[in-house]
């Protein structure tokens, strides 16, 4: 399946991400990637962590490309952290604490930036697709 990397469409990807929509807008000469409500927190991780360069997500992706199924993983950053354990991601904003279990924390609706969870599979294929589209 081929994907026209310019296109405003939203795009299926996996199971986790019903839908996500990446879009270049041409007068402010920025990328933008808007993922569903329950992944905000994942959204703003990587636009803030990462910004609109394919090659800085090539350490994450790498790292998280070489997990076992019991491997565990952490990358701090500045607002966020992403916890993996058993092939299962959290995006934790620093203000929730790092409890390195998997508990999901009890949030507000309003809250929904602060905290996230998806399967490592998909995050690899949300990456590799958003990498791609940054090299359109």
């Amino acid at each position: 399946m081929e994907y026209d990397f310019l296109a405003l469409d939203e795009v299926e990807v996996e199971q986790q991400f019903a839908q996500f929509d990446r879009r270049y807008n041409s007068q402010s000469r920025r990328y933008v990637l808007r993922l569903g409500n329950e992944h905000l927190a994942l959204q703003q991780f990587l636009l803030d962590e990462f910004a609109q360069r394919a090659a800085a997500y090539q350490p994450l992706v790498a790292a998280l490309a070489q997990l076992g199924p019991y491997d565990d993983y952490h990358w701090q950053g500045r607002e966020y952290s992403l916890l993996v354990e058993r092939k299962e991601v959290q995006v934790r904003h620093h203000s929730l604490g790092l409890d390195i279990g998997l508990e999901e924390p009890e949030l507000a609706e309003d809250q929904s930036q602060l905290f996230c969870e998806c399967g490592l599979e998909d995050l690899l294929h949300l990456l590799q697709e958003w990498q791609q589209f940054l090299l359109a």
